[in-house]
């Protein structure tokens, strides 16, 4: 795939018009659930570019980094226009993908279109889903992705010696191991030399029995056998980070119908399987609530208990004291596991959050690592003293779950299997299409970096977007200029054959 030309014309006159543009929902068909469009459906199939340059565009599309599509289709007409114009690199041919989170359910976790020149890249791209899912973890299914393209993507190039470009754009971590069984239900492929992995955190000692796949470094070394590959990395503040991580919990909690805000104390569970976990809290006076006994005689409510059938794979639970109801008194949360739903009885991760007088706890844990159910799969996760006239005026420093979420975590992560110059932070979203155009233009258009930042006075770019330019791409370019791509510089730290789980 890849022929034609991009008529940059027809592309405004569209844009113009408005109409049906990340419109679509994973509209349900006649023979199955809601999932990928049609143009973006690559399960089962090689996608194959015979044009000079194949470029891939892995959009995030979870909650957090959703609006990055967008600003790619309104500039796409430029991205190409330059290309072609300055000669960055010759014949591009463009595929885009979509990431979510294969683990956290995701309904359209990998969305990859074909490898295409033309106008047909508008439609394809139109076509995301944004679902705005993920799990909270810190983690998305980047590795899922790279699995794809390094394995079941064919490249022209590759018998001329060159390499095609491939560009994450995303701001939290990958999964340290892709898994058979995720190969197979979301790609459609299978994995031949699968070997046992841990889909969990080696601290925890979280190991999935029977689970196969391999390092997920390992496919990202095989990706970069085949394109140039780069993370643009948008920058946050921790505070809007702890917005996307409790954005999740509270969002579950308000569709299902549970009380959130306007609370003395309140515990809410999120987990990514059709399992039946329980959440529990014991009251000061002795009672017991929990999905046999939801309201307590001093206030208390579990007003959301799901997954009693295995309904959803992204379930929630959540018990709460209405602002000015909860008695004084000690307080104790926990967790167990009622039934399996799930075929292979795996141990499950589970998140819980604890807010109390205003300040917010998060907890994660991981129950039935021995397939235990009931009492003898109980977790502890918090006791505590509740004092109604203690309200502590700021939430609590980024610790725990947060601090999975901070840059150098993810960061040290992306640099175990990506060259330090090719890891791209930005302060500004709007910036992604002028730092694409700039790895393209110094590393395949043998443009210095003085010279990108020429041609983007020359499009008359604002002088902040040309600074912020030069101040990211300059480890790029200088890279570069000493002889060509650099290595990744695995850390002393890491053991062999395991990835940094975050």
């Amino acid at each position: 795939m890849g022929g034609g030309s991009y008529d940059g014309e027809v592309a405004r006159e569209s844009r113009s018009r408005g109409g049906d543009v990340f419109t679509y929902r994973g509209e349900a068909s006649p023979h199955g659930p809601r999932g990928v469009h049609p143009l973006l459906n690559a399960a089962g199939q090689v996608r194959e570019c015979m044009n000079p340059t194949p470029i891939v565009v892995a959009m995030d599309v979870t909650r957090s980094r959703g609006d990055d599509t967008r600003i790619i289709y309104a500039k796409l007409p430029l991205f190409i226009g330059q290309i072609e114009l300055k000669g960055y690199v010759p014949g591009a041919a463009i595929s885009f993908c979509a990431i979510g989170d294969a683990t956290a359910g995701d309904k359209a976790p990998i969305q990859i279109g074909q490898f295409e020149a033309d106008n047909r890249l508008d439609e394809a791209l139109s076509k995301c889903w944004i679902e705005e899912g993920g799990g909270g973890s810190g983690q998305e299914s980047y590795e899922l992705a790279a699995y794809y393209y390094a394995r079941h993507s064919k490249l022209a190039c590759l018998d001329q010696g060159a390499k095609g470009y491939f560009f994450f754009l995303g701001d939290e971590g990958f999964y340290p191991q892709v898994t058979a069984e995720q190969v197979r239900r979301v790609l459609g492929h299978e994995m031949p030399e699968a070997r046992p992995v841990s889909v969990g955190d080696p601290r925890d000692g979280y190991e999935q029995p029977g689970a196969t796949g391999v390092d997920s470094r390992t496919i990202f070394r095989e990706l970069q056998d085949k394109f140039h590959t780069f993370l643009i990395y948008p920058q946050k503040s921790m505070s809007e980070r702890r917005a996307d991580i409790d954005a999740e919990i509270r969002q579950r909690v308000i569709q299902a119908g549970g009380r959130y805000e306007g609370v003395d104390i309140r515990a809410s569970l999120i987990w990514d399987n059709r399992n039946d976990l329980d959440l529990h809290v014991i009251a000061p006076s002795g009672e017991h609530i929990y999905y046999a006994h939801k309201r307590s005689q001093c206030g208390g409510w579990l007003d959301v208990d799901m997954n009693v059938r295995g309904e959803t794979t992204k379930p929630v639970e959540n018990v709460q004291w209405i602002r000015g109801s909860a008695p004084a008194g000690r307080y104790r949360v926990f967790v167990h596991n009622y039934r399996f739903h799930e075929r292979d009885q795996a141990p499950t991760q589970f998140r819980v959050e604890v807010e109390i007088n205003g300040k917010v706890e998060h907890f994660t844990k991981v129950i039935s690592q021995k397939g235990e159910t009931g009492q003898d799969s109980e977790v502890p996760i918090l006791e505590f003293d509740y004092d109604p006239g203690q309200r502590p005026a700021e939430h609590p420093a980024d610790a725990g779950v947060y601090a999975s979420y901070s840059d150098d975590v993810i960061l040290r992560q992306w640099g175990e299997v990506l060259p330090q110059p090719h890891i791209l932070r930005i302060e500004d979203p709007k910036a992604i299409i002028d730092v694409m155009l700039g790895a393209l233009a110094i590393t395949g258009g043998g443009r210095t970096l003085d010279e990108y930042i020429a041609d983007m006075r020359g499009r008359e770019q604002l002088d902040l977007r040309q600074d912020q330019a030069f101040r990211t791409l300059g480890a790029l370019a200088t890279a570069w200029r000493a002889g060509g791509p650099p290595s990744v510089q695995a850390p002393a730290s890491a053991p062999p054959g395991r990835s940094r789980r975050l």
